[in-house]
C-alpha cells in the first residue's frame, strides 16, 4: 500500500494525507502556545479517537466528506506529527 495520499480518493487510506499538514499545525500552535505536552497531546489522541468512531457512520462520513474511517496508520501518523508539531513550538519559545 502507498504511504502518501495523492488524490482525494485516498484520503484516509494512506498513512500521509493533506490533513497531515495541519495536524503538524496544530501540534506547533499548541507549543508555541505553551499548553503542556500531556494536556496537547490527550487532546490529539482522543481527537483521533473521535474522529475513529464518528467516520463509521453515514453522519461522520458526510461531515468528513470520506468514504469510510481512516486507516490506523494515519491516525499514528497524524498523533506524531503533532507531537513533532509542539515539540518544535516549545524548541522556537525556548531560543
Amino acid at each position: 500500500m502507498p504511504f502518501i495520499a495523492t488524490r482525494k480518493a485516498e484520503q484516509n487510506q494512506r498513512a500521509v494525507d493533506p490533513w497531515t499538514a495541519v495536524h503538524l499545525g496544530t501540534g506547533l500552535a499548541a507549543g508555541l502556545m505553551d499548553i503542556p505536552f500531556k494536556w496537547a497531546f490527550t487532546a490529539a489522541v482522543a481527537y483521533e479517537v473521535v474522529e475513529q468512531v464518528f467516520e463509521r457512520v453515514p453522519a461522520g462520513q458526510t461531515f468528513f466528506r470520506v468514504s469510510g474511517p481512516e486507516v490506523i496508520e494515519n491516525s499514528i501518523v497524524d498523533v506524531v506529527v503533532f507531537a513533532a508539531g509542539h515539540w518544535l513550538g516549545t524548541k522556537w519559545n525556548a531560543s
